[in-house]
């Protein structure tokens, strides 16, 4: 029976792989034509370190051979004319007048700078292997035609077109070794090939002082171009069959060698090959700076390639020694500049950060040769030979420079142009280099060599200004969170500077009105996450900016005591809105309507946008403006996301159809409320898609209310979803961000240890992606993409990490670091959310919970502020009083003293912020001694206890959310100040034995329960004697405490604090009864000034700081803290 099984799930695979391929059309054009080959591969998607090595070795077999003797045979066949030129050319071609023999050097270059852009555009629009090929063979004919020159003016065609036609092969191999290697491995592969340069002088005088020796009818050299052109033909013909031209169609490797050869790449970010030629990538490389640069490094430093290439013989025949002599005597040089050419490009490749610096080495080299060369007398000939050697120094530093481009480069049109565009600059300096090199000028050439000892020394500059500029971008980078993402990398339209864009965006209001580019705001905290690199690369490079003072600036309003506001609902037909309540300080007073809008009635703000807080450290040269970003241009490529999706089946799935309901509905029924990312009508499709989406649901539903049936249980599916996640198996991230919404929902550590699997820590990385996504920002009203974005989506995503990120900076004393001025995002509205009914209910709750997650934000903001004795601005108690009155009646809740009938869990959680809130706002700490809570913090932690039992008699408590130990442990705190008053203790015990229950239950769900269990204990029972009824051993009547009381508000103005609670009457409880006597109908009592707040559990957690810190766990020893008891109650917490 398993066995029929097996073969009927292996044939349904089959047939739907097969399927997908037929009616799945790869598009070319934009993409890349790798993708091609990952539509075409269903084999096993996975290879080990070992698997990749053997491959990349057989590559580096088959293809540096081929490009090492096809490199080796251009310089052979273009500096030919310096050995030549000791065996009779200039004498029988009339180059020994003026500049002839200078320009016939030069003119080669010329012909380089006309052929190479001609020779890219054949190589990507044709087989780059049939180009290459017939390029070489064209160039072996042209260098046979030397023979047939008679004068300088035939040899100067000649020299031109040979250029024209070689000029194609050095961009071409660029480009091969970037279609073929990973960027760390590409520098070395360069300089393996561009080390021939140099290895070839060392075979070629041998091979010329044989045929300089024939003794016939033709010149010596004419031997020598006949010989050299004769197997460059040879060659060429070969090539055909020969060289590799990408990993799509290379030949000799199996289907599973070419999927690796091709997956691996991803990480390049810049596409295997695209034969499509796009203007805009030209024109977008004509206005980078870093070109620019590139450019300018390549032209000074081959300036001093025309003595070594062209003058070298020459130079050391001047010395003294005879033409066969001299020609031997260039060997060594050749060996010095090969072995360079491979030592560079290797120390590239094992270290990183050195290539610009390695590449100011070379010039310093080159700098001290022509010094040399310049300044010694003709009698050192040992210290100028030893000149001589080292001129070649450059060419370590060139091979650098090729890598570095490739590197820093995106787009497949935009690479091919850079790469020749380098070479131009490579040209030009070898056309100025030999014209320095004046008849008149000889032996020593004076004026050349102090030429060359400029140009080199303004290359290693630039050399040194391009790490900086590279450097500092990185850093900017970084500061706005950009991070490295491989989903994309087969998309050549995206292009390093194309990713730095946000076109279609409207700019925020500030920028706008500063006329100023809208870039995001680099994050608060500025801490860094460590970059996933690979090999020996450490972290040493982490940085961890100091936190930059926090702004005051608080939104305000007018409200009137005695009327309560109701905005009118603002509809949006097409999910826009032309403001944001949410976002914009309000500086008008409410508008007035006693009547709410049965649909919703629209209320406070909030704000904005948050740059992600962490990001990858990236220092050195590498340019890392390119890497992928999650902008418009690459958001909606639907087709390759289900493609790249259907090919990863490394985690799979496969659940119970019946756990897949199971779970649905607890997450719609216990989590939508709060989370509201996920939709009823795909999420069925989109977890049968996506196994990131699938297990992040099971591990939030089963964590709140596990199955009958059996499952792998939450830490299980967190385990795999989290892998899923950081090694980048999701390929649609508006799926990458549903899923790590659902992350919140399992928090297995208490708050003393910092870790990565914290809701604290997924929070920040939702916020860190949505930004990277510009989801706090939506297109301009004409954007083409508006229509293809799900607006209401994008916006209850957001809205949701933006009530998270404000509840953190309350609850854990951090500043709110969120700018409403990022961000045009608008604020929710039922538009937003589907058309049921439950869905309209459940969306109206989280809309009232955002605007009052918006005022949380503003009060963690004025707590953090410098001056702690400077009372809060009475616009917070306002604006609080403001939204419990603005809710509608079927959102209100009436707390009295039997059990609840209309019990509604979702609007009774909602009230849980709400108290806590007060409860914040009304503790006041001094001398050391616990928190004071003076009356209106007393009366919320009692309704907050009396919300806990109605959820606690209802036999569920398994939903509350891991922030409820945050409300249970700021209550209790307000809760030990009543067990101090004999009219209060009686009814303060109680509550506080409610928490008790409530938060051992939620020790089965969080660990920062545990946390604030520990704590009851120790501050408890101590101080009161018993769970029903105990007294401290300092009490106080109640007249006293409220006398107290007096005396702290007396400074301010009438304000009655009666109404936070139009929910509570004498009835409640004994407390509210105490407390609220003579003051139902609103007299008037003091305004409580600001509180130098210390929350529970800020002190708790008071020995450390980095909550976003992912590598290294801190351990807080909560057993030694010391906590005070009655006996002690004047010494402060631990």
């Amino acid at each position: 029976m398993a066995d029929t099984e097996s073969k009927l799930r292996n044939e349904e695979t089959k047939t739907y792989i097969e399927d997908t391929k037929e009616s799945t059309k790869v598009d070319t054009v934009h993409q890349d034509e790798a993708m091609k080959v990952l539509a075409g591969y269903v084999g096993e998607e996975t290879w080990s370190e070992q698997e990749e090595a053997r491959l990349r070795r057989r590559i580096d077999i088959r293809l540096m051979t081929i490009l090492c003797v096809t490199y080796g045979l251009q310089y052979y066949d273009k500096a030919m004319l310096s050995q030549a030129a000791l065996f009779g050319l200039r004498t029988d071609l009339q180059l020994m007048i003026g500049n002839r023999y200078s320009f016939s050097a030069a003119i080669f270059y010329v012909g380089f700078i006309v052929g190479a852009y001609p020779a890219m555009m054949l190589a990507q629009r044709f087989p780059i292997e049939r180009v290459a090929s017939s390029i070489v063979t064209t160039w072996g004919i042209c260098l046979i035609l030397t023979v047939v020159c008679h004068n300088y003016q035939a040899l100067y065609a000649q020299r031109f077109f040979l250029g024209l036609l070689e000029s194609g092969i050095s961009p071409m191999f660029m480009m091969i070794v970037g279609s073929f290697y990973k960027k760390n491995e590409q520098a070395f592969r360069m300089g393996i090939w561009y080390s021939c340069t140099g290895y070839v002088s060392i075979f070629s005088p041998l091979v010329n002082y044989a045929l300089g020796q024939i003794k016939g009818p033709l010149s010596p050299w004419k031997y020598m171009y006949l010989f050299a052109g004769a197997i460059t033909i040879l060659w060429g013909i070969a090539l055909l069959w020969a060289l590799p031209p990408d990993p799509v169609r290379a030949k000799g490797f199996s289907e599973r060698e070419r999927y690796i050869m091709v997956a691996r790449l991803r990480t390049n970010n810049s596409g295997v090959r695209n034969t499509h030629i796009k203007k805009e990538q030209i024109w977008e490389l004509l206005i980078d700076e870093k070109f620019w640069l590139m450019f300018s490094i390549a032209f000074l430093s081959m300036i001093a390639n025309g003595p070594i290439s062209t003058f070298t013989p020459i130079i050391i025949n001047s010395f003294g020694f005879s033409t066969l002599n001299s020609l031997l005597l260039v060997m060594p040089a050749g060996a010095y500049a090969g072995t360079l050419q491979l030592i560079v490009p290797w120390l590239c490749y094992k270290y990183s950060n050195l290539r610009s610096l390695l590449i100011f080495a070379c010039q310093a080299g080159t700098t001290l040769a022509a010094l040399l060369l310049w300044l010694l007398p003709m009698k050192e000939t040992g210290a100028l030979l030893f000149a001589c050697y080292i001129l070649p120094s450059v060419g370590g530093g060139y091979a650098v420079l090729m890598g570095l481009q490739l590197a820093n480069t995106a787009g497949y049109t935009k690479r091919s142009v850079a790469s020749s565009g380098i070479y131009i600059g490579y040209c030009l300096g070898n056309i100025v280099g030999p014209l320095v090199f004046k008849p008149e000028d000889a032996p020593r050439y004076v004026p050349g060599f102090i030429t060359v000892t400029v140009t080199a020394i303004v290359a290693g500059l630039l050399a040194i200004v391009y790490r900086v500029s590279c450097s500092m971008e990185n850093k900017r980078r970084d500061r706005a969170g950009v991070l490295e993402g491989f989903e994309h990398a087969y998309e050549d339209d995206l292009t390093d500077k194309k990713a730095r864009r946000r076109t279609g965006r409207e700019d925020c209001s500030r920028c706008s009105a500063a006329q100023q580019s809208c870039n995001i705001r680099p994050s608060r905290r500025q801490k860094r996450r460590k970059a996933r690199v690979d090999g020996n690369t450490t972290n040493a490079n982490r940085v961890e900016p100091s936190l930059p003072p926090i702004s005051t600036d608080l939104e305000t309003f007018g409200v009137d005591d005695t009327e309560f506001p109701v905005l009118a609902q603002v509809d949006h037909p097409d999910g826009s809105t032309s403001s944001s309540h949410l976002r914009q300080s309000q500086t008008t007073p409410f508008s007035i309507d006693s009547a709410h809008d049965e649909r919703f009635p629209q209320y406070a703000p909030a704000s904005g946008a948050l740059d992600p807080n962490t990001s990858i450290v990236r220092n050195g040269d590498m340019d890392a403006g390119f890497l992928q970003v999650y902008g418009p241009e690459t958001q909606f490529d639907a087709e390759s996301q289900a493609l790249v999706a259907q090919l990863e089946h490394r985690y799979s799935h496969e659940l119970h159809p019946d756990l897949h309901q199971i779970f649905s509905e607890v997450y719609f029924n216990f989590c939508y409320t709060w989370c509201p990312v996920l939709d009823r009508n795909t999420l069925s499709a989109e977890i049968a898609r996506s196994p990131l989406l699938a297990n992040a649901l099971a591990l939030a539903s089963s964590h709140i209310q596990p199955p009958l049936l059996p499952h792998d249980g939450p830490e299980s599916y967190y385990k795999k979803a989290r892998k899923i996640f950081y090694e980048d198996e999701e390929a649609d991230e508006m799926t990458t961000l549903k899923a790590l919404c659902l992350f919140y929902w399992w928090a297995p550590n208490a708050p003393s240890r910092v870790h990565r699997h914290s809701s604290w820590w997924w929070t920040s990385v939702v916020i860190r992606h949505a930004q990277q996504m510009n989801i706090h920002r939506e297109p301009a009203r004409d954007d083409l993409n508006r229509s293809r974005l799900e607006l209401g989506l994008r916006r209850r995503i957001w809205w949701t990490a933006f009530a998270r990120e404000r509840l953190t900076a309350l609850c854990q004393s951090k500043p709110a670091i969120i700018d409403p001025n990022d961000c045009n995002i608008p604020d929710p509205t039922l538009a937003d959310f589907p058309e049921d009914d439950q869905s309209q209910r459940q969306g109206e709750i989280f809309i009232y919970w955002v605007r009052l997650c918006a005022i949380i934000g503003r009060v963690a903001k004025a707590l953090l502020q410098p001056n702690k004795s400077a009372p809060l601005p009475d616009v917070l108690r306002e604006e609080l009083i403001a939204w419990i009155h603005s809710l509608p009646p079927h959102l209100k809740i009436r707390i009295e003293s039997a059990q609840t009938t209309d019990f509604d869990r979702d609007v009774h959680q909602l009230h849980l912020f709400y108290l806590t809130t007060i409860i914040v706002l009304h503790l006041k700490r001094s001398g050391g001694q616990l928190p004071q809570a003076l009356p209106p913090a007393i009366l919320a932690a009692s309704c907050t206890a009396r919300i806990l039992r109605d959820i606690l008699a209802r036999g569920n408590s398994r939903f509350l959310m891991a922030i409820t130990c945050w409300h249970i442990g700021t209550a209790f705190i307000a809760l030990l100040q009543a067990c101090r008053i004999p009219r209060l203790s009686t009814f303060a015990n109680r509550d506080m034995d409610i928490l008790s229950v409530a938060i051992k239950q939620l020790q089965t769900m969080w660990g920062s329960a545990n946390v604030i269990a520990y704590g009851f204990d120790r501050l408890r029972n101590p101080s009161c004697a018993g769970a029903s009824g105990g007294r401290q051993a300092n009490p106080q009547s109640l007249n006293s405490y409220l006398a107290r009381a007096d005396i702290e508000v007396r400074e301010g103005n009438g304000f009655d604090w009666m109404r936070f609670f139009p929910f509570v009457s004498k009835l409640t409880n004994g407390i509210a009864d105490s407390l609220i006597s003579g003051k139902e109908q609103g007299a008037a009592t003091r305004g409580f000034p600001s509180p130098d707040n210390e929350l529970f559990h800020n002190t708790l957690l008071a020995q450390y700081q980095d909550l976003f810190d992912p590598f290294i766990d801190y351990n807080v020893a909560f057993p030694d803290m010391s906590f005070p008891s009655a006996s002690d109650s004047h010494a402060p917490m631990g």
